[in-house]
C-alpha cells in the first residue's frame, strides 16, 4: 500500500496525514465468471449459430485485458470441479431466438440460478419477443434492472450492437458501481495531499489514464468534490504535486503536471475549485523533459504575513551549462502566480553538479535568526548519488535570496549514504531536545535527522586615545611622530537559546589602508592574533604612531579591523555558527584635530565670468573660457573645491592657475543628457582664512555641436566644514547666448550692353544670374535683391519685373534726389540715386547646396537722356545680400567683420550719339569743284587741250617764211625761249 509515500501536516491543528496511494481501492475489480448459455434448439440455423460464436469470441476478446482465463465446458459451469471459484461473482449470459416450451421449468430454474447470486443476461434475437409471452418469458432469465440485463435485437447479424452496453454492465459487476469509475482504477489517490480549513485534498495521479486530477474532502472524510472529467492529456501526471496557498481571497489549490506535453505545467485552482490560471513557461522557457511542476510549495517568508506570499515550483530535469534542476520563486499576488518568465528568479545548486536539484522542497523556519523563513531544497544525485540538500535564507521584502546559504553533502553527513535529499520533512521540530528546530531528510533506507547550529552575533570595537589625531601645529616639529593608544574589543552574544557557546576568533588590524600615514613599528602597518572568545568577550590593546606633519592632514586614517569565526563544539557537542548579518570586515575612521572653533565656519565666495566673450560661437571659437575666482574671508576651510558644470558639447580642454594652487579634473558628458562636471580643488587640503585663488578653465567647442540657443554655466563652492557663514556665496550661475557659424557666397557675372543718345524708344534684353552657395550648416535664409527701376520720372525697364521664386517686398526711395549731378560724377546708377524694388527670396538651405535666381527683363533707353550726357559708359547696379536670424547665426567672415556680404550686380551701359556728315559732303563736294577748276586752267595754260594738228599747221607756217629762218627759226627757238 506504500503508506507514507506522501505526508502532509496540518500546521493549524499539528495533524498529520500518512497516504498510502497504491492501496487496494474499495471498489476494486474481483473475481468474476462468465458462462454463455447458447440457444442450440432446431430454429437456430447453422449461419445463426456461428454469428453468435462469433459474438461470443469478439466479447471474450474484448475481456482480454482484464485478467481473464478461458475454458469451455457443455456441462455444468458454476461448480468448483469445472472450475468456478467459489469468492468469484458468477455471470451468465444467455442468447436465444424464441419462447420456450416449459415455462414452469424457466421460473424455476431462474429461482435457482437468483438464489445462487448469479447475475444473467438475456439476449433476444428474432422478431418473436414482439409477442407478450416471449417478451416476459425474456425478462424472466435477465436479472434486475431489466435496462442493463435484457438486450433485444433483430437478428442475430445485430449482436455486435449490443456489445458495448453488455460490456459496461459487465464490468459495473466485476468492480465499481459504474462502468465510469474505470477511470479510476489506477488513480493512485493520495500521491500528493495537502491540508485546508475544514478539509483535505488527495491527488489522483493515475486516474483517466494518468492524466491526473484530484478530490477534496471534509475532516470526516466526506467527498465534496472531485474531478470527474479529463483536464489535460493523458499521461500528464495532474496532481504529482499539490500545495495549497493562502490568499487574501480564500485557499487557492496549485496542482503541478510534471509530464504535460513533455515539459510540465502548473495549474491553480479557486477555492470553489474552478480552474484560474495555468502557470506555462513554454512562450517564455521551457525543455522538453524538465518535469516543471513535479514539486511545489506555497510559503509565507516573512512571519508577520498571514498569507502566502511565494510559490516555489521545482523543475528537477532542467538542463543548463554546469546545473540540473532548478526552482522557480514566483509571487503570489492576490491569488495570481507570477513567475515573470520572461526574466524568471531562480533557485540551483552548486554549479558541476547534475543533482536533480529541486526533487524536494520544505520550508524552513528561522535558521539564522534575521527575522524571515528559509527554505530547504533536495538534490538526491549530487556526487554520484550520494545526495546534498540546500539553504537558501528569507528575504524580508517577501521573497528568496537565492545566493546559496549552505550546501549539506551526503559525505559530510554519513558515510554511505544514497539520494540523500530525496525526501525532506516539512515540519521542523525540535526532536533532539535542544530548543533549536531539526531537520528530517530522506534518503535510500535511511533516515537523518539534522540539529540546527545555535546562531550568535560577534561584534568588534576599535577605541583610539587620544580621539583625535593632534595637528601639526600643535607639534614642536615635524620630526617626531605622533603616538595613538588602540584598544580592539570583541563581544559575542546569543540569537539562539543556548546556555555557553565558544569559537576561535582570528583577527588582523590594519593601520590606514589608503594612504598608509600610520604604522605599528617602521614600515610594519598590521597586527594579527587568535583567541577563544565567550559570552564575556575579550578586548587587545596596542600602541601605533603617525608621520609627522602629513601632506595630507584632513582625510582621516581609515583603520581596518578582520576577523575570521569559527565555532568550537560546546557540551552536546554542537557547534555555533556566526549570524549571516555580523560584519566580519569594519573600518574604523581617525580624524584629525581642526585648528579652529568647534565647528570652523568658512565664508567662501565664488564668482565667475565668461573672459570678455558676450556668445559661444560654434565654428568660429575654438574655446569657451570661464574665470573663476574663489576667496575665503571666515576661518579655515577644508577640502574646499569650486564645481563647475556645463552642458553636453562642450569639452574640457585645460585649465590654469592665475592666482593661488588649484588642481582641477573634468568629466565630461557621456551620453550627452547628463552634464559635464569639472572639479577644482583650491589649496587642497586647506584653504586659509583670508586666502583667494583665480583660475581659468577652457572648454572647447566643437564646431558641430547642437547646443540650445543659451547655455547654462553653473560654479558651486563647497568644503568639509560643517557650517558655513550666512554670507556666503556659495553658487552662481550665468547663461551665455550660442550662434552658429554660417558662410555663403553670392556670385553674378557682368553684362554689357549699349544704346544711342537720342533714341529713346530702345530696349535691349538683359540676364544678370545670382548664385548663392552654401557651405557650413543648413538653415533658413532669405536672399535680398535690390534693383534699380525708375530713374527720375523713367522707368529702367520695359515691363514690370520678376524674379522667379521671390516676391517683391516694395519700393526703396533714393535718399540722393539730384541725381543728374551725382550720376555724372561717378557714372553709377544704384539705389542711392534711383528707386530700387526690393525682392526677399525666402528658402532653407542645406550644407553644400546652391540656388540661382535670374534678374532678366529689358532694359530702356528713356532714362538715359536726363543724365544729361550724349556719350558715357554708365554702371547699373542692383544688390544682393543675406538676412537669417542674427540671434542664432553669425556670418563667418573676417573681411566683414561677421557681417553678411553685399554683392553688386553690375550691368555696363554705354552711350554714344551718331554722327552727322551733310557739311563734310557739302563742303568737300564745294572745294572738289574748285579744286578740279584749278587743275583745268593750269593745264589748259599749259596748253594741255592744244590738239596736235593745229600744233603741225603753225609749224608749218613758220617753215615757208625762209630756209636760214628754218634754221634760224631753230635758235629763234632756242631765242625764243628766252624772250619774255
Amino acid at each position: 500500500m506504500s503508506l507514507g509515500l506522501s505526508m502532509t501536516n496540518d500546521p493549524a491543528s499539528g495533524k498529520v496525514m500518512a497516504c498510502g496511494p497504491t492501496i487496494t481501492r474499495e471498489y476494486c475489480p474481483g473475481l468474476l465468471d462468465i458462462a454463455f448459455l447458447l440457444d442450440g434448439s432446431g430454429s437456430v440455423s447453422n449461419r445463426d449459430f456461428n454469428t453468435m460464436k462469433d459474438f461470443v469470441k469478439s466479447l471474450i476478446q474484448s475481456l482480454r485485458g482484464w485478467n481473464t482465463r478461458f475454458s469451455i465446458t457443455h456441462t455444468k459451469v458454476f461448480s468448483q470441479r469445472r472450475g468456478s471459484r467459489s469468492t468469484s461473482k458468477k455471470v451468465l449470459i444467455v442468447i436465444t431466438d424464441g419462447a420456450s416450451n416449459d415455462y414452469y421449468s424457466l421460473k424455476d430454474a431462474v429461482k435457482k440460478a437468483a438464489d445462487a447470486n448469479i447475475v444473467r443476461f438475456a439476449i433476444g434475437v428474432g422478431q418473436s419477443f414482439s409477442q407478450p409471452t416471449a417478451k416476459t418469458e425474456l425478462v424472466t432469465i435477465g436479472s434486475t434492472p431489466t435496462d442493463t440485463h435484457v438486450f433485444q435485437v433483430d437478428n442475430f447479424n445485430a449482436l455486435e450492437v449490443i456489445r458495448a452496453g453488455l460490456e459496461e454492465s459487465i464490468f459495473s459487476i466485476e468492480g465499481a458501481q459504474t462502468g465510469e469509475d474505470l477511470k479510476m482504477e489506477m488513480a493512485q489517490e493520495g500521491f500528493s495531499a495537502a491540508y485546508v480549513p475544514g478539509g483535505f485534498q488527495m491527488a489522483s495521479v493515475g486516474a483517466y489514464g494518468w492524466s491526473g486530477g484530484f478530490q477534496s474532502y471534509l475532516d470526516n472524510g466526506q467527498l465534496t468534490f472531485s474531478q470527474e472529467k479529463e483536464l489535460v492529456d493523458p499521461d500528464s501526471y495532474l496532481g504529482y504535486s499539490m500545495a495549497v496557498a493562502k490568499t487574501i481571497k480564500g485557499p487557492v489549490t496549485i496542482v503541478g503536471a510534471p509530464r504535460y506535453h513533455h515539459r510540465g505545467v502548473v495549474f491553480v485552482f479557486s477555492q470553489s475549485f474552478r480552474l484560474s490560471q495555468t502557470v506555462d513557461p513554454s512562450p517564455w522557457q521551457f525543455q522538453i523533459g524538465e518535469y516543471f511542476g513535479a514539486e511545489i510549495m506555497a510559503m509565507a517568508v516573512v512571519p508577520s504575513q498571514p498569507y502566502s506570499q511565494v510559490v516555489l515550483i521545482s523543475a528537477p530535469l532542467h538542463m543548463e551549462e554546469g546545473w540540473e534542476g532548478r526552482v522557480y520563486v514566483c509571487t503570489l499576488i492576490a491569488s495570481r502566480v507570477d513567475c515573470q518568465f520572461d526574466a524568471p528568479v531562480v533557485l540551483r545548486g552548486q554549479a558541476g553538479e547534475r543533482g536533480r536539484f529541486g526533487s524536494s522542497m520544505a520550508p524552513l523556519p528561522d535558521l539564522n535568526q534575521d527575522g524571515v523563513y528559509d527554505l530547504a531544497v533536495g538534490a538526491p544525485l549530487e556526487n554520484q548519488g550520494q545526495g546534498s540538500v540546500y539553504i537558501f535564507h528569507g528575504d524580508a521584502r517577501g521573497t528568496m535570496n537565492t545566493r546559496i546559504s549552505q550546501r549539506l553533502a551526503a559525505s559530510d553527513v554519513r558515510p554511505g549514504l544514497r539520494f540523500f535529499g530525496l525526501s525532506i520533512s516539512r515540519s521542523s521540530l525540535d526532536l533532539s531536545g535542544d530548543g533549536l528546530p531539526d531537520l528530517a531528510v530522506g534518503s535510500k533506507g535511511t533516515v537523518v535527522l539534522l540539529r540546527s547550529k545555535p546562531i550568535v552575533m560577534v561584534e568588534a570595537q576599535v577605541v583610539f586615545s587620544p580621539a583625535q589625531i593632534p595637528s601639526s601645529s600643535s607639534s614642536s616639529d615635524c620630526i617626531t611622530p605622533v603616538k595613538i593608544s588602540a584598544t580592539v574589543c570583541f563581544t559575542m552574544t546569543r540569537h539562539s537559546a543556548v546556555q555557553t557557546v565558544q569559537a576561535r576568533i582570528n583577527f588582523t588590524l590594519s593601520l590606514d589602508t589608503t594612504r598608509k600615514r600610520a604604522f605599528f613599528v617602521p614600515k610594519v602597518r598590521t597586527q594579527s592574533e587568535s583567541f577563544n572568545l565567550s559570552l564575556q568577550g575579550r578586548c587587545f590593546p596596542y600602541d601605533f604612531y603617525v608621520e609627522p606633519c602629513p601632506e595630507d592632514s584632513l582625510n582621516a586614517l581609515f583603520n581596518e579591523l578582520h576577523f575570521w569565526f569559527d565555532g568550537l563544539p560546546s557540551n552536546d557537542n554542537l557547534r555555533p555558527s556566526l549570524a549571516q548579518q555580523a560584519q566580519t570586515i569594519s573600518r574604523h575612521p581617525l580624524g584629525f584635530k581642526i585648528n579652529c572653533d568647534n565647528p570652523c565656519v568658512d565664508e567662501l565666495r565664488v564668482r565667475f565670468n565668461f573672459s570678455g566673450s558676450s556668445a559661444v560661437q560654434v565654428g568660429i571659437d575654438d574655446l569657451l573660457t570661464v574665470t573663476a575666482s574663489l576667496s575665503n574671508l571666515g576661518e579655515d576651510s577644508y577640502s574646499s573645491q569650486v564645481i563647475l558644470t556645463y552642458p553636453a558639447g562642450l569639452s574640457f580642454r585645460k585649465f590654469s592657475t592665475v592666482q593661488g594652487r588649484v588642481e582641477c579634473s573634468s568629466l565630461d558628458s557621456e551620453n550627452g543628457v547628463s552634464l559635464g562636471r569639472s572639479s577644482c580643488l583650491v589649496y587642497k587640503p586647506i584653504f586659509k582664512s583670508n586666502a583667494k585663488a583665480v583660475f581659468n578653465v577652457s572648454y572647447g567647442i566643437d564646431s558641430n555641436s547642437q547646443l540650445s540657443r543659451k547655455i547654462l554655466i553653473t560654479a558651486n563652492a563647497t568644503s568639509g566644514n560643517v557650517d558655513h557663514s550666512q554670507q556666503s556665496e556659495l553658487f552662481q550661475k550665468e547663461e551665455i547666448g550660442v550662434k552658429y557659424s554660417i558662410f555663403l557666397s553670392i556670385g553674378s557675372s557682368l553684362s554689357y550692353t549699349n544704346f544711342s543718345f537720342g533714341k529713346s524708344d530702345l530696349y535691349k534684353p538683359v540676364v544678370n544670374p545670382v548664385k548663392v552657395l552654401n557651405f557650413v550648416r543648413a538653415f533658413n535664409v532669405t536672399v535680398l535683391i535690390k534693383v534699380p527701376v525708375r530713374l527720375g520720372v523713367e522707368k529702367i525697364w520695359m515691363e514690370d519685373l520678376q524674379i522667379p521664386e521671390c516676391r517683391r517686398d516694395g519700393e526703396q526711395e533714393p535718399n540722393i534726389q539730384n541725381f543728374q549731378k551725382e550720376i555724372q560724377h561717378n557714372l553709377v546708377v544704384d539705389c542711392s540715386v534711383a528707386s530700387c524694388l526690393v525682392f526677399r527670396c525666402n528658402m532653407f538651405m542645406g550644407r553644400e547646396q546652391n540656388s540661382t535666381f535670374t534678374i532678366a527683363a529689358n532694359l530702356s533707353s528713356r532714362w538715359i537722356e536726363q543724365i544729361g550726357l550724349q556719350s558715357a559708359k554708365f554702371l547699373l547696379i542692383s544688390t544682393a545680400t543675406l538676412e537669417y536670424d542674427e540671434d542664432q547665426y553669425i556670418f563667418y567672415s573676417t573681411e566683414s567683420k561677421n557681417a553678411p556680404p553685399i554683392r553688386k550686380i553690375v550691368t555696363e551701359v554705354e552711350v554714344y550719339t551718331e554722327a552727322n556728315f551733310t557739311k563734310e559732303i557739302v563742303g568737300g563736294a564745294i572745294g572738289g569743284l574748285i579744286l578740279l577748276a584749278i587743275i583745268t586752267a593750269g593745264l589748259y595754260k599749259a596748253g594741255f587741250f592744244k590738239s596736235q594738228y593745229k600744233q603741225m599747221i603753225e609749224d608749218a607756217g613758220g617753215d615757208g617764211e625762209g630756209g636760214e629762218g628754218g634754221e634760224g627759226g631753230g635758235d629763234g627757238g632756242d631765242g625764243g625761249g628766252e624772250a619774255p
